[in-house]
């Protein structure tokens, strides 16, 4: 299917869930899931779409309590606004999201440093999430809150919207049974939503760096990537068996709580 974004101004990953199929031939309802970058980012029109297209209701804000403080969600009005640090500064380490002065010199130093793998430092982050009773926590709050939300939609975030926000995603479209290909499509759809600001942030750094070589590196912290992806399934299958397990031992979403996701999001 073509995964399209809502077309903000600002937001440049943000989407809509409406429309995703399951396995069983029905469809999620339109304006009631979507996911996002962080709203600091949008203008007043792009807020005005959100209020009055989607009836946003409530956001899920996965960053960390300093990325909050930084870069503050914009007040909406009705909008309940919740935050659910899935990591902490220290767990999260230098990524691609939260970014800021210190970070691009941060992550710079990293991606230069001898034996660095970035491939292999987001992949552990995936594994850290995955295994991580805190963020297990959080993403469990997270399905309590949909599962409360009877009406108008729910968006979440972190700072880009790829990594936190990606698995979250991937937790709520299988909760769902949407077919695994559509939830890897959505996965890595970010990679073209956020191209372009990839690469000028990339080059961004290598020019503060004074360093030209450090580019594949600095990309692989910029974008999702089939490794990362992997880690985590993986992770999951070893110490659960299934998604499924996943979401019913970690996050407490047994059967009859995935039936009443599927009752209040699908039509």
């Amino acid at each position: 299917m073509d995964i399209q974004r809502i077309p903000l101004a600002g937001a440049k990953n943000t989407r809509d869930f409406g429309g995703f199929p399951t396995k069983d031939g029905r469809h999620i309802k339109p304006h009631r899931l979507l996911r996002s970058c962080e709203l600091c980012v949008t203008t007043e029109n792009d807020r005005k779409v959100l209020l009055q297209t989607y009836d946003l209701k409530k956001v899920l804000d996965f960053r960390t309590a300093k990325e909050r403080e930084e870069h503050p969600d914009p007040e909406m009005p009705g909008v309940i606004n919740l935050h659910m640090p899935v990591l902490d500064e220290k767990a999260l380490g230098v990524t691609r999201e939260g970014q800021d002065g210190d970070f691009l010199e941060q992550l710079a130093a990293s991606v230069m440093a001898p034996g660095f793998d970035a491939t292999r430092y987001m992949s552990d982050i995936y594994e850290k999430i995955i295994l991580g009773d805190h963020a297990a926590g959080q993403y469990s709050r997270m399905f309590d809150e949909l599962l409360s939300q009877k009406e108008g939609a729910t968006l979440w975030h972190c700072t880009a919207g790829k990594d936190r926000a990606g698995i979250a995603s991937i937790l709520v479209l299988s909760a769902l049974n949407v077919p695994e290909n559509i939830i890897e499509a959505d996965y890595f759809k970010v990679n073209d939503f956020l191209r372009e600001e990839n690469e000028q942030l990339c080059r961004s750094v290598e020019d503060k760096m004074n360093n030209h070589s450090i580019h594949d590196g600095l990309m692989k912290m910029f974008i999702v990537h089939k490794a990362y992806l992997n880690r985590m399934l993986d992770t999951i299958r070893l110490h659960y068996g299934t998604m499924d397990g996943y979401l019913a031992k970690a996050l407490g979403l047994d059967r009859d709580k995935r039936e009443e996701l599927r009752a209040l999001y699908l039509n």
